[in-house]
Formats: structure tokens, C-alpha cells, sequence
């Protein structure tokens, strides 16, 4: 009966071990410099430890009185992801990051640590779950682990406000099925945003600018496409390609981007012009983003910044469209775009000119940053409506080296923007799925309105 006892102690304790045998270690990562009130800035959870798992689930929480997770931020090199080389999947998908944000989570639920209320959304709250878990097998028909270590996610916030807050990962439980091991680890990081002089981020920017009457078509007042200067005086031009590197700092690494943009076009500055401080970084665009801010087409911030390497969310990018193309307003629009929006009319008259489609669902998303990709779509899209000449020839596409990144559905798109030559790629790469820029969007619109008012 002893050996019994001291038996069913030994099962007792190695099943205990077992439940929670497994281990990962997770570093929230904030951005080193200063963050002012309006800024945009992201956020990686990364996995610094991992002996394996197959589920994840947990809570990012912050004060939303402070800032606001607004979506999924760029895609790290080293993201999570399991499966072969031929069928990996990401295990924290953007699509996902962004639908949590927007979801209402119910007073009931008590993951939300007592703060929803069935009203607002989890971003409004300071509030978010993310999960998943592994949903592919080996030979031997048992789930996958995720062994690696890298970066879990990429969250993008907005601060709204000054203050600090810590942004935490809590609640967290990873978990394996064979043997059935679950385990935890929380982590978080503290931010400070400053008063600042920006002028509350692109939503407070472009709400302005919907008041000005200025008619930014280029119907008039000369072609509104970009290069040379718009710093007053007699024309410019310039008469040769611009190579640019830049150096993009994020919160892990620094991003060398090499671009080349033909600026052989001569116009006539604006006689309002306007000129923005951190613009050297990006020369290849300054002309473009300076020309149509004259013209009352884009805005920068109270303290003379534009922000230029800032990412674009489809609802803004459709505003400097639509005031570009100066749209008619619409009757309708898309079930997620309410009335009272800033963007409301220009996605309406979007919708209207059949620009923009949307969802199978009818919605819009509007407040999801815009891929490069897309940002062509669109812009085939302007080009129709205006009756311009489009050719889809894809056969374009097979010079750059990423090609096969493009979706099926975008490459109609990018293939008429190649062939138009408003877009000549970075560094033998289109570059399809990489977030716009505000410098990015600014180079296509104008060259855009070349290519519409000519």
C-alpha cells in the first residue's frame, strides 16, 4: 500500500510538471525616441524564448486616454510563422490584428478584465484579445510547434494624448496538445507621449482640409504633377532620375530603402506654395508633396512637418484622390463609413466614380493602411474614370523581382501604373504588399493628375 501511495505521489507530481513544462519569454518593444501627441508609431511583442507551442491567446492592454491601437503595424522580417517552405502562414495575420480592433466585446465576456461594455470597440477601451492556434500537422498527424523566436506581432498605435502608459501583454496562456502543456508569460513597456505641437495625426489633417474651397483638379492654375520646387519663383524642372536612400528606423531595426523616381516634369508653382521641414530625407518626392500642397490636395502638420515615411490609411489616400480628381459627391456609401466621418464624402464620391469597390460585405475599411498594391488599384481605377488610356499588359511585371507577390487581383493595377510609367519600382522591386507612405502617395496622385489633366 506505501508503494502505492508513493506512486500515485510520483504521477501526481510529474503530471503537474507536466501541465506547465512548457517555456516563452516575451519583450514588448517600444519605440526609443520621443512620441508626441498626433504621432503614429508601432509596437512589436516579440518571442525572445520558446521551447514550442501550438496556441496562443492574450490581452493588450493600455490607456486609451493616452493612445489607441489602430491596427496591425509593418510585417517584420522575422514574424512568426509555421508550416513548409512551400504553405507557411503567418500566426498573427494582420486581417486578424485589424478585426480585433474593431470588434465590441461584450459587458459579459471576462477576458476584458472588466472593461467592455458592449458598446465600444476594444481599441476604445485599451483593450484587445489576440489568439490563435496551429492548424497544420506533420506526417504523423500531430500539430506543429512554432519553435522559433522572432516577432510575435506588430501593433500600430496613435497617441492621442499626453501622458504615459504602460502597453502590457497579460492574461497571456501558450499551450501545446502533445503532451498537453500550458503555460504563461506577461510583459509590457511604459510610453510617454508629449504635448507636442502636431496637429492630432492624418484624421485632425484631413478633417481641415475637407473646409478649404480650393479646387485642387489641376483644371486649372497648371498641371498640379510634381517636380521642381514650389518654394516661389519661375519654374523648375528637373532633368534627370533622382537615386534617394533613406533609412527608416523602426522599433528593432533600420529598413535601407533605395528608391528611384523619374522627375523629368516642369511646372509652374503654386502661388500659395508651401514647404515643409523634414523633407531631405526624401528628395526624390519633394517637389510632388510641395506642389500638391499648394494646391490644397494634401496637408501637413501644425508645426511645419509632413511626416513623410508616416504610413496611409485607404480612407485618407481616397481623400487626396478624390480632392485631386475634385469628385462629385455621391449618394451612398459603404455600411463601416458613418456619415459624420471626415472621409465621408470623398469615399462616397469614390464609390460613386467606381474607384473604389470595397468589400464583399459591403464594407470599406476604411481606417486599414493601404498596400502599395491597392494604392494602384485605386489609382487604375482614377484613370478610368477620367477616360485616360490604361494598358494592363502584364508582361511588365516579370522585370521585378517580387513579381509573384503581387495578388491576382491587383495586377491588372500595378500593371497599368508600370506601363503608364508612373511607377518604376525600388531596386528591381514593386514592393506590392508593403504599406504606403504619405511621400508614396503623394509621387502617384501627382503624377496621377499628369497623366488625367495634361
Amino acid at each position: 500500500m506505501k508503494k502505492i501511495i508513493v506512486a500515485a505521489a510520483v504521477l501526481a507530481l510529474v503530471s503537474a510538471v507536466n501541465v506547465y513544462a512548457g517555456e516563452t519569454e516575451l519583450k514588448v518593444v517600444v519605440p526609443s525616441g520621443n512620441i508626441q501627441k498626433g504621432d503614429t508609431f508601432e509596437v512589436d511583442i516579440d518571442v525572445t524564448k520558446n521551447t514550442g507551442f501550438t496556441s496562443f491567446d492574450g490581452l493588450i492592454e493600455y490607456d486609451p486616454s493616452v493612445i489607441k491601437l489602430i491596427g496591425a503595424g509593418t510585417k517584420a522580417d522575422d514574424v512568426l510563422v509555421y508550416g513548409d517552405e512551400d504553405d507557411t502562414k503567418m500566426f498573427l495575420t494582420s486581417a486578424f490584428i485589424d478585426s480585433m480592433v474593431d470588434q465590441v466585446p461584450q459587458e459579459s465576456d471576462s477576458f476584458y478584465d472588466g472593461r467592455a461594455n458592449g458598446k465600444d470597440t476594444a481599441a476604445d477601451i485599451g483593450a484587445i484579445k489576440l489568439a490563435n492556434y496551429v492548424d497544420k500537422t506533420d506526417s504523423q498527424l500531430k500539430l506543429l510547434k512554432i519553435t522559433s523566436t522572432g516577432t510575435l506581432c506588430t501593433l500600430k498605435f496613435q497617441a492621442v494624448n499626453s501622458g504615459t502608459t504602460p502597453i502590457e501583454v497579460k492574461n497571456t496562456l501558450f499551450s501545446t496538445v502533445e503532451p498537453s502543456d500550458r503555460w504563461h508569460f506577461d510583459a509590457s513597456a511604459r510610453v510617454t507621449v508629449s504635448a507636442g505641437s502636431s496637429s492630432g495625426g492624418e484624421t485632425v489633417t484631413e478633417t481641415a482640409a475637407e473646409t478649404t474651397t480650393v479646387s485642387a483638379s489641376g483644371k486649372s492654375g497648371g498641371s498640379s504633377s510634381g517636380g521642381g520646387s514650389s518654394s516661389g519663383g519661375g519654374s523648375s524642372s528637373k532633368t534627370s532620375s533622382t537615386t534617394q536612400t533613406t533609412e527608416t528606423q523602426t522599433s528593432t531595426n533600420v529598413i535601407i530603402e533605395e528608391v528611384v523616381e523619374d522627375t523629368t516634369q516642369q511646372i509652374q508653382p503654386a502661388a500659395n506654395a508651401v514647404k515643409f521641414s523634414d523633407l531631405s530625407g526624401v528628395s526624390w518626392a519633394e517637389p510632388y508633396i510641395n506642389d500638391l500642397a499648394s494646391k490644397g490636395v494634401i496637408n501637413g502638420y501644425s508645426d511645419g512637418t509632413f511626416k513623410p515615411n508616416a504610413p496611409v490609411k485607404r480612407c485618407d489616400f481616397v481623400v487626396m484622390l478624390a480632392k485631386a480628381l475634385d469628385l462629385p459627391e455621391g449618394e451612398d456609401n459603404f455600411s463601416d463609413v458613418s456619415a459624420s466621418a471626415y472621409y465621408a464624402k470623398a469615399v462616397s464620391a469614390a464609390k460613386a466614380a467606381k474607384i473604389v469597390n470595397g468589400n464583399t460585405d459591403g464594407t470599406f475599411a476604411p481606417n486599414s493602411l493601404i498596400t502599395r498594391q491597392d494604392m494602384m488599384v485605386l489609382a487604375k481605377g482614377a484613370l478610368e474614370y477620367a477616360g485616360a488610356e490604361i494598358n494592363t499588359d502584364d508582361s511588365a511585371l516579370t522585370s521585378f523581382a517580387d513579381n509573384a507577390q503581387i495578388s491576382v487581383y491587383a495586377k491588372p493595377g500595378v500593371a497599368a501604373m508600370i506601363n503608364a510609367g508612373v511607377i518604376s519600382g525600388s531596386n528591381g522591386n514593386i514592393q506590392p504588399k508593403n504599406n504606403t507612405t504619405r511621400a508614396q502617395a503623394a509621387v502617384m496622385i501627382s503624377k496621377l493628375c499628369d497623366k488625367v489633366f495634361k
